[in-house]
């Protein structure tokens, strides 16, 4: 259905403007590519939030209350979840679309303000590095707020002042390499 969606807006408003850009979501929550598109000449944009139980450890709006507090390389039962699980699980079959023609970038990733800050710095340094290899663009969800470098609300750190904001320096420095 979503590709029959997205065939027919493409179809649409190419008609209108042949040169358009299109970057569509992929599916799952931008986690699975969307091949069936790839002759349409558009892209993709994947996320940057797993695992969940990393990126939103806490977060009352996706269950995250109970879990427990994350490490990383992040420990689900029998199952390790590190930087080569996520080139595998993630990063690959994008590699595989974007071979096919098809641009990818990150539309969005961060991690919630409850996730101890030097287990997410670990966490986000693993994925900057992954996409930094695969050379994509990334957007931050978001710079100010919860998830960014600047008014985060985090508790387990110190602060720098910046202009009347509260600034990660550590995440800031990382983001910035």
């Amino acid at each position: 259905t979503y590709a029959r969606v997205v065939r027919a807006t493409v179809k649409a408003v190419r008609e209108a403007d042949p040169s358009r850009l299109f970057i569509i979501d992929a599916l799952e929550w931008g986690r699975k590519p969307v091949m069936s598109v790839v002759d349409l000449g558009i892209g993709q944009s994947t996320r940057g939030y797993d695992p969940m139980r990393m990126s939103h450890y806490k977060a009352s709006w996706v269950n995250g209350l109970d879990w427990p507090e994350p490490t990383w390389p992040l420990q689900l039962g029998n199952e390790t979840i590190d930087k080569e699980t996520l080139r595998e699980k993630y990063i690959k079959p994008f590699k595989e679309l974007e071979a096919q023609g098809s641009g990818v970038h990150v539309g969005e990733w961060g991690c919630y303000n409850k996730t101890p800050h030097g287990v997410a710095l670990a966490w986000m340094k693993d994925w900057l590095s992954l996409w930094r290899e695969a050379e994509w663009g990334w957007a931050m969800w978001n710079l100010r707020g919860s998830f960014g470098p600047v008014d985060s609300g985090r508790d387990d750190i110190q602060y720098e002042d910046f202009k009347g904001h509260k600034l990660d320096r550590k995440m800031l420095e990382m983001l910035l390499e």
